[in-house]
């Protein structure tokens, strides 16, 4: 009994994760940005701040009402007898959607960073990507502008 509310669980978990998203890194490329000529410009970075990156879900909530289904659906076969397990069927399926809501909102966030650099013409761009680069104030960079928008590069 208690490991197909396992399962539920972990299902639940499973399709908070199937909304993981691309937050742009600059290091990875996009399929339309590969055998494409993009432009680089010399920079100084200015300043850095730490930022979190929030990607819409793109969720209308379909997910976690089958989730929630599901678990109620599994908590009733499950769990108690008679009026027992309507119950059951109840609180399992509100905790599997809350489960899946929490897990899905937690995984479109990721820790970035807001850029602000000079340009040569002394023009000045902000630019938030992804921190899996680390830049300081004074830093001389490059601004890579491509298909799928601009990121700052070392």
């Amino acid at each position: 009994m208690i490991r197909i509310l396992l399962a539920t669980v972990v299902l639940s978990v499973l399709s908070g994760c199937a909304n993981l998203t691309d937050f742009g890194s600059p290091n990875v490329y996009q399929r339309s940005d590969v055998q494409r000529a993009g432009t680089l410009e010399p920079a100084m970075v200015l300043r850095v701040r730490r930022v979190t990156i929030q990607a819409s879900t793109g969720s209308s909530g379909l997910e976690n009402l089958v989730t929630s289904g599901v678990g109620a659906f599994l908590g009733s076969q499950v769990i108690g007898n008679g009026r027992g397990r309507y119950i059951a069927g109840a609180i399992s399926g509100a905790a599997s959607g809350f489960i899946a809501q929490h897990v899905s909102a937690a995984l479109a966030r990721t820790s970035g960073l807001e850029i602000v650099v000079r340009k040569a013409d002394g023009s000045l761009r902000v630019i938030t990507q992804p921190d899996d680069q680390l830049f300081s104030p004074g830093d001389h960079v490059l601004l890579m502008d491509t298909n799928s928008g601009i990121r700052v590069t070392h």
